[in-house]
């Protein structure tokens, strides 16, 4: 190790002769200074140096315009030049300050008095030359300062102990004196050293990489900081070591810079310090520092470590303090907000659960833990929560719910399943759950996320509304069964009241003197039309339970109104009711069921007449049949009182006769949609109602015999 710096030196030169060699590159020669100013004696020093000054001003005199020849290659070489003189300066790597307890000795690359010529390992004790060799050659290639103790020969060939610092040129220097100060600041950085030279200079360190640093002696008293840190606490380095109550700190005793930090702090912190002052071990702590400028307080991270000598005796103590407000304002942020979504999710009636990727829960919300009756402690116990849960489904559901969360780990895709589980309270409720994966960048599983929503009163109201509507079903079948009979009544009573009617006819006209025998058989004819009519509608009624369609077949319209004319004739004129029809030329026969169109015209007669019966003004009741493009249009309009409530007349069992029974229009409605048509009601001006309904033109496109128009 004792021929490092030569081959250094030996290196750099090569690489530098083969780098000019190879390119023709003048700052290549750079590195044959850089050897040269590694291996020249300290009396040599500065003949190099006089000797590049001279070529430096050469070059320039002759990069001169007047000698344009050779301008561009001198200019060149003047810059070597200069770069050699920078590093011929600054380029050493080995000057150090030298101190003991007695004094300063004179730096390496200065005048030695009658020593001077000897070789600078001459001057080191031989057992400590391989040390300071390693720390130079060190410093040189780590670009840190290298500092190391060895015996150094005084004037009279005796040895005292010094600090040897080996600094790289290219990094600024931290020199270390016995006593240090800034003599532009009303600050003393730092207090006799003493022992604590090494805790300075290792504070002086963390100074340089961290911004701040301190060191103390053993008691706890300060003996180095700097301006920054006494100008951020408003308080002189004699002011922080000024004893406020006449013992030493390590003793129990308090120093002013007890007048620094938070009073909720200062007790906590002194008793640790003092501990660790005691038994060396390291200091690492957190606490609140008053700061001068506002008078708040501000929270700082310190870290301290003890010096050492060779007999583990501590010498003093070395640390930093960072300052780290923002990181506790930040952290206090992030628990404020930590809180508040804790409560938000409380909030939420949703079970949430956060799973690792084998399906250990590692948080689940306060509602899920309520749910389960968990215990706190038990929360911190994974595989007897799983167990918990486990126990908790309901036995018909555990086999599906195991086998669905086996897939989805499988798988690892989400998953959404229906199942029962038993609350703490031992009541099984529904749930809704749901998973999904948490995956990083590479797609692995990272964590799951599972919510369960309680879903248990919206299946119970499911189940009550599934019971309410077969208990409906049953209801409407009852309903249906009383409106059939109703209707079967209605439908059954229209042709037996005309066969009353007709009968009773014709009675009348047998006993009158002499009996008019004409009018009673035609009377008697009509007895026997309506038997038939009454015969035909329940054949249809049976058709309807068969459902079936055959009764129908072409027929002209014309025929059915004539028809039901003759039924209505011997009523309208009882209530004095006169009656046209009017029907259009050229009508086709369409498609329909004879009986139940001849029952919904007759009912629509009906109901006119009955709205007539209590008026005193004319009473008319017009039919009338239209060819409408691709549909028949019948209607019937009367005098009468009008329609009320036109929304509801359709309707079943509603009706605006005292004696009625709500069957008549509804059944009406129904033949005539079973037909393809529509029924529907409208005013009739000036007064009473009209009733219109349409039937399609049979596609077979019958066409209606003039002669029988």
């Amino acid at each position: 190790m004792k021929d490092m710096p030569t081959l250094i030196a030996a290196t750099f030169s090569i690489a530098g002769l083969i780098t000019y060699l190879l390119t023709e590159m003048k700052i290549a020669l750079i590195l044959l200074v850089v050897a040269a100013v590694q291996v020249t004696p300290a009396n040599w020093i500065m003949t190099v140096r006089w000797g590049l000054v001279i070529g430096f001003l050469s070059a320039v005199a002759l990069s001169l315009p007047i000698l344009s020849i050779l301008s561009d290659t001198a200019f060149s070489w003047a810059l070597f030049f200069a770069v050699a003189i920078a590093i011929s300066v600054t380029g050493s790597p080995n000057r150090s300050t030298t101190s003991s307890k007695t004094g300063s000795a004179d730096n390496r690359d200065g005048a030695r008095s009658d020593y001077s010529n000897r070789s600078d390992l001459d001057f080191i004790h031989p057992d400590d030359r391989d040390a300071i060799t390693q720390a130079e050659g060190r410093a040189l290639w780590s670009g840190f300062p290298q500092v190391v103790k060895y015996r150094h020969i005084q004037p009279d060939g005796s040895f005292i102990w010094t600090d040897f610092r080996a600094e790289p040129t290219y990094r600024i220097a931290d020199t270390i004196a016995p006593k240090i100060s800034a003599q532009h600041l009303p600050w003393t950085v730092a207090d006799s050293l003493g022992e604590t030279a090494d805790a300075a200079r290792m504070a002086m360190t963390l100074e340089t990489i961290f911004g701040g640093g301190w060191a103390l002696d053993p008691t706890g008293r300060f003996t180095y900081a700097t301006p920054n840190a006494q100008t951020t606490v408003g308080l002189t380095l004699e002011q922080m070591n000024e004893p406020l109550d006449g013992k030493l700190f390590v003793d129990g005793g308090n120093l002013g810079w007890k007048r620094m930090f938070h009073p909720d702090e200062y007790e906590r912190v002194a008793t640790w310090f003092r501990h660790c002052l005691k038994t060396g071990q390291n200091w690492n702590d957190e606490y609140r520092l008053r700061r001068a400028s506002t008078g708040e307080y501000g929270w700082y991270r310190v870290a301290a470590r003890p010096t050492r000598d060779s007999h583990n005796r501590i010498t003093g103590w070395y640390g930093t303090s960072i300052d780290i407000t923002v990181l506790k304002q930040t952290e206090e942020a992030l628990r404020s907000r930590e809180r508040e979504l804790s409560q938000l999710v409380d909030m939420v009636p949703i079970h949430i659960i956060r799973l690792t990727a084998d399906g250990k829960p590692t948080f689940m919300s306060k509602g899920t833990a309520d749910f389960f009756a968990l215990e706190n402690q038990l929360l911190e116990e994974p595989d007897k929560v799983m167990a918990v849960m486990r126990e908790a489904l309901h036995p018909d559901d555990a086999a599906k719910v195991t086998a669905v969360l086996k897939r989805a780990s499988r798988e690892g895709e989400r998953f959404a399943l229906t199942y029962r589980v038993r609350r703490g309270d031992g009541m099984y409720r529904w749930m809704n759950g749901r998973g999904e994966p948490l995956r990083d960048e590479a797609g692995g599983i990272v964590q799951w996320y599972a919510v369960s929503l309680d879903i248990d009163d919206q299946v119970r109201t499911q189940e009550e509304l599934r019971l309410a509507q077969e208990n409906l079903a049953r209801a409407s079948q009852a309903a249906s069964l009383a409106e059939l009979s109703a209707s079967i009544a209605h439908e059954v009573g229209q042709p037996l009241a005309a066969l009353l009617s007709s009968a009773e006819a014709s009675q009348r006209w047998l006993l009158n003197n002499p009996p008019n025998i004409e009018r009673a058989q035609q009377a008697l004819e009509r007895v026997v039309r309506g038997g038939n009519s009454a015969a035909e509608i329940i054949n249809r009624i049976r058709a309807l339970f068969k459902h079936s369609t055959a009764s129908r077949e072409p027929i002209y319209l014309q025929s059915i109104v004539a028809e039901a004319r003759d039924l209505m004739a011997e009523e309208c004129s009882q209530h004095g009711v006169q009656l046209e029809v009017n029907v259009d030329d050229d009508l086709p026969a369409i498609s329909l069921d004879r009986v139940q169109i001849q029952q919904v015209l007759i009912n629509l007669l009906r109901n006119g007449v009955d709205a007539m019966k209590a008026s005193n003004d004319a009473k008319l009741l017009r039919v009338w049949i239209l060819l409408k493009q691709e549909v028949i249009e019948i209607g019937v309009s009367d005098t009468g009182h009008g329609v009320e409530v036109p929304t509801l007349i359709f309707e079943p069992f509603f009706t605006t006769k005292e004696q009625g029974m709500g069957m008549g229009l509804a059944i009406c409605r129904s033949i005539v949609d079973r037909h393809g048509g529509r029924l529907w009601t409208e005013k009739n001006l000036p007064k009473g109602a009209t009733f219109l309904f349409t039937l399609p033109l049979d596609s077979e496109g019958h066409r209606l015999d003039p002669t029988l128009s």
